[in-house]
């Protein structure tokens, strides 16, 4: 009875040690942000809170004077697609509305268009002309969108050569990608949709 107890209690004892060193092993993988990104993260958790406030992650670097790049605002957005438990914000509005800029979104938007539409696939320039941007802008735009997998490269698809995850023609109308910037007269600006 003695050698039962003893072999039940180091398998428990083996199960917690594999289990600490899992949830060590997935807490190492995933990335910290830094003070800099941790201060986007505090701006709009705050302007959030704020009536009618959509504000985006772009706006929100320019708001705390953190430079803008691809890369910084890439590991604040998975870090808000990982935590929509953050504010009722990203939840009612999706992680989409709050992490794209607005090349993106009107990029993403035509694309989903054309293909629920089940129309050809522009291609950069013809999407450049439509949104306003440069073809350089518009494949910075694809590039981000494919790294948030709301694309995929796809060379069988003429045009463009993305044709958009499924999961994002489905919701009519598409309001994660719809937005507007609103600039106060003091020159604050958020997003509300």
């Amino acid at each position: 009875m003695q050698q039962s107890r003893a072999r039940q209690l180091l398998a428990a004892a083996s199960c917690l040690v594999v289990l600490f060193f899992s949830t060590v092993e997935a807490a190492q993988k995933r990335p910290r942000l830094t003070t800099q990104e941790r201060k986007v993260i505090e701006y709009l958790l705050s302007d959030w809170n704020e009536e009618y406030s959509v504000t985006s992650v772009d706006i929100a670097m320019d708001a705390v004077k953190v430079p803008q790049s691809d890369e910084t605002r890439f590991r604040i957005g998975n870090y808000i697609k990982a935590h929509p438990e953050l504010h009722e914000v990203i939840r009612r509005w999706g992680w989409v509305t709050l992490v794209l800029t607005p090349d993106e979104k009107l990029t993403a938007r035509t694309l989903i268009n054309a293909q629920r539409d089940k129309k050809p696939t522009p291609n950069a320039a013809e999407i450049a002309a439509m949104v306003g941007i440069s073809v350089g802008q518009v494949d910075r735009s694809l590039r981000m969108l494919e790294r948030y997998q709301i694309i995929k490269a796809d060379k069988a698809i003429a045009g463009a050569g993305y044709g958009v995850v499924p999961h994002y023609i489905k919701w009519e109308p598409r309001l994660d990608f719809l937005f507007h910037r609103v600039t106060l007269e003091r020159g604050k600006q958020f997003n509300t949709n």
